[in-house]
């Protein structure tokens, strides 16, 4: 992200790097220790690097600034991130130091913010373009701006774009699709993506949002049972929010920032890339634990069962046990026979909630009217008080 051969080399030969920067004191050697142990091991070091002893905030080097902003960022103090790189935009890294920003802005969900660091380090810098221009485009589409498809088709259209960023456009173009509100569109455009790609690390991604978009688009019956053969037979682990499994675009790049604090080293258009590389099985299991799923009308849950079990239907299954992935050009609700009845497949109904007994209170509210109403003619008959 923050070009770190250039950062490998100041660090080497211990100078700033910045042009027109305030002269700072010499790196010690402490200083120098930690730095390398940090470009060793970004992942496991990051909290040692922000703990070790170090300079005063303004006699920071920009190197050091640019670093431990990056290791704020990977332990998730993406406000504490935010100062590191703000103090090194005026230092002659501005560029590195506003996509710095943006992704801590995009750590915090804040997408606006993001997308104008990133417009920032575009005009700064042209070399950056194809990646900034595309990065753009994401947050733009993720936030819901209505200019979405324009900015990611003009990026898509730009020369030299990394490949990492040209295998996710496909992906992207669809979720631009579902985040417009084109469910049927999306829908296809995310089987297509994934039938077309098998291999590919984003394939569970598209699986699973092809079902979200089939049920959007009202295709219940065949999301579930897409949804189904992703998830397989392995329980839901850990609990995901419903925004994420709904596949709001904040979320979904707030998810991806959190997996991004535990991976290596890369440049940025991998490290953008990777933003959509989720955990489509996971989503699977967490949307289906929300539901529980009925083969036949007359199918009941066992007394016994915690809530959200299910009924599950058949899947298809590979030599393992495991579901099997859904075969090219289909998906998974090609498991069911052709030709079967709606009311054969699986369909989603809410969980058992106790319901206020209303109709007992209604019989005794009517008793007690016919008993009021008896009581009162009855005192009112001629010759009733007489008798006693």
């Amino acid at each position: 992200m923050l070009a770190f051969r250039v950062v490998l080399s100041a660090v080497v030969l211990s100078s700033g790097i910045a042009r027109g920067a305030p002269e700072a004191p010499p790196v010690t050697p402490d200083v120098q220790n930690a730095i390398a142990a940090y470009l060793r091991d970004p992942v496991a070091n990051a909290k040692e690097f922000l703990a070790a002893p170090r300079p005063p905030d303004d006699q920071l080097t920009p190197v050091q600034a640019l670093l431990l902003g990056d290791a704020a960022v990977r332990v998730g103090q993406y406000r504490t991130a935010s100062e590191f790189f703000g103090a090194v935009r005026d230092a002659g890294l501005a560029s590195a130091a506003e996509i710095g920003m943006a992704w801590a802005s995009l750590g915090r969900g804040r997408l606006t913010d993001a997308y104008d660091h990133l417009s920032a380090a575009n005009s700064l810098d042209p070399a950056l373009q194809p990646v900034t221009a595309f990065a753009m485009a994401v947050v733009a589409a993720a936030n819901g701006s209505r200019a979405g498809p324009e900015v990611l088709a003009a990026a898509e259209a730009q020369e030299g774009l990394d490949p990492s960023l040209r295998e996710v456009a496909p992906l992207l173009d669809a979720y631009v699709s579902y985040w417009a509100g084109d469910a049927a569109r999306a829908a296809d455009a995310f089987t297509a993506f994934a039938a077309a790609h098998p291999d590919s690390r984003f394939a569970d991604d598209a699986f699973y949002a092809a079902a979200q978009a089939k049920l959007r688009a009202g295709r219940e019956d065949e999301a579930i049972a897409d949804l189904q053969a992703l998830a397989g037979d392995q329980p839901a682990t850990g609990r995901l929010s419903s925004r994420l499994v709904a596949l709001d675009g904040r979320a979904l790049l707030r998810e991806g920032m959190r997996r991004d604090r535990g991976r290596p080293t890369r440049f940025l258009p991998r490290r953008l890339a990777d933003l959509l590389d989720g955990d489509g099985v996971r989503l699977a299991q967490a949307a289906l634990a929300s539901y529980r799923v009925r083969d036949e009308p007359d199918a009941t849950a066992k007394p016994d069962a915690p809530r959200g079990t299910r009924a599950r239907a058949p899947d298809p299954v590979s030599g393992d046990g495991h579901a099997a992935p859904a075969p090219p050009g289909g998906t998974a609700s090609t498991a069911h026979p052709a030709g079967a009845r709606p009311s054969q497949a699986p369909r989603v109904t809410p969980p058992d909630v106790p319901r206020f007994p209303w109709t007992i209170v209604l019989a005794l509210a009517v008793a007690f009217c016919v008993l009021a109403v008896w009581l009162r003619a009855r005192g009112a008959r001629p010759g009733h008080a007489d008798s006693r």
